[in-house]
């Protein structure tokens, strides 16, 4: 069994200004990239938002870490910027381990290793793409994403690796955001998405674009 928790924080008044200041340029620029028929400068912006919004909840998904920490579970962190995992790694030492884009071959292994032997290794701290599939992590059965991908199979294929064989309890699936800001929306339309991925595992529907950036471009400019 998987189960979903969403964790919304409310950002204090400056993270808060901080983020509505990148907002504002950020949808004018959008639209004007969509009229000169120009996506991937949209892409960039939504980027900047995702980045921004990272940014102004980082403080306080760290606390929610160090307050799960303290249960004695071992908890599996997804993000996408290097630098939240640069951050949590330098939080948490040798409480942690990573995978990301510069961790390949035996090193990936190791850090593997030492999360599902090592007690004293409570976090694994993966880049999506790079700690997405390919790896086993079952010594916990608790994953956390701080941030998120544009594709639900992405986010399901990285909480597999906790909700496979092996694994002995019921995955809680932590989905951490920033009241307020482009996190909600993102989860929302993920969570429609994945609703569509579990029709089509059970042959109700069939193949479609799952991709949630134009929804995500439309929302954005409607709120």
């Amino acid at each position: 069994e998987k189960r979903y928790s969403p964790v919304i924080f409310q950002l204090g008044k400056k993270a808060k200004a901080d983020y509505e200041a990148v907002v504002s340029g950020a949808k004018q620029a959008i639209k004007n990239s969509l009229a000169a028929k120009t996506p991937g400068n949209a892409l960039a912006e939504i980027e900047r938002l995702k980045q921004a919004a990272a940014v102004a909840k980082l403080p306080a998904c760290i606390e929610w870490v160090n307050d799960f920490i303290e249960t004695g579970e071992k908890l599996v962190v997804f993000a996408t910027h290097k630098f939240v995992i640069d951050e949590l790694m330098t939080r948490y030492g040798n409480l942690a381990v990573k995978v990301d884009g510069s961790v390949t071959g035996e090193e990936r292994q190791k850090s593997v290793d030492r999360f599902q032997n090592d007690e004293s290794v409570k976090l694994f701290i993966g880049n999506i793409q790079a700690a997405g599939v390919g790896i086993t992590l079952t010594a916990s059965s608790n994953v956390c994403f701080l941030e998120y991908a544009w594709s639900p199979g992405d986010m399901v294929q990285s909480s597999d690796r906790v909700h496979r064989i092996g694994q002995k309890n019921a995955v809680t699936i932590y989905n951490l955001a920033a009241e307020g800001t482009v996190d909600e929306q993102i989860i929302a339309l993920l969570e429609e998405k994945r609703k569509i991925i579990d029709q089509i595992h059970d042959g109700k529907i069939g193949d479609m674009d799952l991709n949630i950036f134009s929804e995500l471009v439309k929302r954005l400019l409607t709120d």
